[in-house]
């Protein structure tokens, strides 16, 4: 990643420690790992939140088909240009709050979604949670696999107290160290 995204990604930080919870991106390692397990070839509709810098997209982009429609969602505007100059031309990038999820994906006529991915810090607005976590566990009980990371497992986990979780991997070589659960 260029110089200028780290910054960027450091200033966020600062910014909001509370919603960019390291003050590095991902590591190329993490981003990989964070498809562990998954029939990437299978998949027609995915969901991205909160992508940041677009490690995660750019696993997504090196590996999904062509024919997979993805929709990033990210409410910072800085960004969201960066994201749509780097993956734009084959994904969609939108402003949005994870809230909004299910009119998002209603407003595409997707009849599902496959996989979500997150890189949503567990520490949401109260409000935002509630509609989101509710639009998860709906979409997990139809088949969606819904994936995501933490740097604290025994903090998300209160979080998540609604959600059939399974520890995916633990990555060591990432700062700070993460460990990536999924719901399906």
């Amino acid at each position: 990643m260029a110089l200028q995204g780290r910054m960027a990604f450091l200033w966020n930080f600062l910014k909001h420690p509370l919603r960019n919870a390291s003050v590095v991106p991902s590591s190329r390692v993490a981003s990989r790992a964070m498809l562990t397990g998954l029939d990437l070839s299978s998949l027609e509709y995915v969901v991205e939140l909160g992508p940041g810098t677009g490690c995660f997209t750019q696993e997504l982009f090196d590996r999904l088909p062509s024919h997979c429609q993805v929709l990033v969602i990210e409410l910072d505007e800085g960004y969201v240009a960066n994201l749509k100059a780097r993956f734009g031309d084959r994904f969609e990038v939108v402003q949005a709050s994870a809230h909004e999820l299910d009119a998002l994906i209603e407003e595409r006529g997707w009849p599902r979604v496959d996989l979500v991915l997150s890189g949503l810090p567990f520490v949401l607005p109260e409000a935002v949670k509630k509609v989101l976590f509710a639009s998860l566990l709906n979409r997990t009980g139809s088949g969606t696999v819904y994936r995501f990371f933490t740097y604290m497992p025994p903090i998300m986990k209160k979080h998540y107290c609604d959600f059939n979780l399974r520890l995916v991997k633990g990555v060591a070589a990432n700062f700070p160290p993460m460990w990536i659960y999924s719901v399906n």
